[in-house]
């Protein structure tokens, strides 16, 4: 519904606009009710019938008995939880077996403020215990910066130094990486459903909201592809094999490209530093350059194919980072586009 109204002066002051009569009715108005008033990112008024409401609780049933395996079932209950459910209940007419009740437990583990809270032979019963208005996204997001940072530089400097990556400490800090991934997007999609909350989150636009999403899944993404590269530099060192000094600090020195490269992305995407975001894609196009003259002499002067193999795995995974910080610039850059400034200037056509 689209209605143009004129402004009315009431007082020597005031303006005031009428509302549509269908919308009144449909919203069973009557006068002394009231009603909120937010203003957008793009100045636009907002009009929401009451006060700001605290949002009820949202109950998610998953049928257990209708879950073919339990792969499907962990995937609903992430499902549920990044929708924004307050409470899960999981539902099956016969006995929920040890594995399948490993299983749910296993999962909720890896949702932040997800805790069973109740559990009888046929139902589980999961709830929410996060208060959504305490996590802002920047915040959310400067945390997963500084987590894949923490396991980028591991993996760094034990390429730099020829030593064994402590595997077990990289998985586990990935999985943390990926628990505060679930936990940005779940508010992301609670800030979208309710405008209220999402102001104060900092998610002023769907726009903003869908490039938060795609930094988040950026770093998450990030934080696996280290841990596989991690992986495979324990293979070398933990084989009979060599890597050549000259190879040896080829590699260490693109890793450090890398990790300067994912710092100043991240620096650029908070900043909105146009200069700054303009050397990231500099360097993104420089660091892949540099990946594929390595790519090559590793397939020049190495002759055995496991080497090779494992080698690839670390080359491959440095220039996956740097083509994911190029996404997070791109985003940055979007983002900075559609912001009026001294650089950009918007503002509507003249009719």
């Amino acid at each position: 519904m689209i209605e143009i109204r004129k402004l009315q002066k009431v007082g020597t002051a005031t303006l005031t606009v009428s509302l549509p009569k269908k919308w009144v009715l449909k919203k069973g108005l009557k006068p002394g009710d009231r009603v909120t008033l937010i203003e957008n990112e793009d100045g636009s008024l907002r009009l929401d019938v009451g006060d700001v409401k605290t949002a009820e609780e949202t109950v998610f049933t998953i049928n257990y008995d209708l879950c073919n395996s339990n792969n499907i079932l962990k995937r609903l209950i992430i499902g549920a939880y990044l929708q924004g459910a307050d409470i899960l209940k999981i539902i099956s007419s016969n006995a929920l077996t040890t594995d399948t009740i490993s299983e749910i437990q296993a999962t909720v583990d890896k949702l932040p403020g997800f805790e069973i809270v109740e559990q009888t032979y046929r139902t589980v019963l999961i709830q929410s215990f996060l208060d959504p208005s305490k996590f802002p996204i920047e915040v959310l997001l400067k945390r997963l910066q500084i987590m894949v940072a923490s396991i980028l530089n591991q993996v760094i400097s034990s390429i730099s130094e020829g030593t064994l990556v402590n595997i077990s400490e990289i998985t586990r800090q990935e999985s943390k990486v990926d628990e505060l991934y679930f936990l940005t997007v779940r508010q992301l999609f609670l800030a979208l459903r309710r405008w209220h909350l999402g102001m104060t989150l900092g998610i002023d636009s769907p726009t903003y909201a869908a490039g938060v999403r795609l930094v988040a899944k950026t770093l998450e993404d990030i934080g696996d592809v280290i841990e596989n590269m991690a992986k495979g530099l324990n293979s070398v060192h933990k084989s009979s094999l060599k890597i050549s000094p000259e190879i040896a600090k080829k590699i260490g020195e693109l890793g450090i490209m890398v990790q300067t490269l994912f710092s100043k992305t991240m620096k650029a995407f908070f900043s909105l530093d146009i200069g700054l975001l303009n050397d990231v894609f500099d360097n993104i196009s420089y660091v892949l350059g540099q990946q594929d003259r390595l790519t090559e002499d590793i397939l020049l002067m190495i002759n055995d194919e496991r080497l090779v193999s494992y080698l690839k795995i670390i080359c491959w995974g440095l220039s996956c980072i740097a083509r994911n910080c190029e996404v997070i610039a791109e985003v940055a850059f979007n983002r900075l586009t559609r912001t009026p400034s001294n650089i950009i200037l918007i503002e509507k056509a003249q009719l």
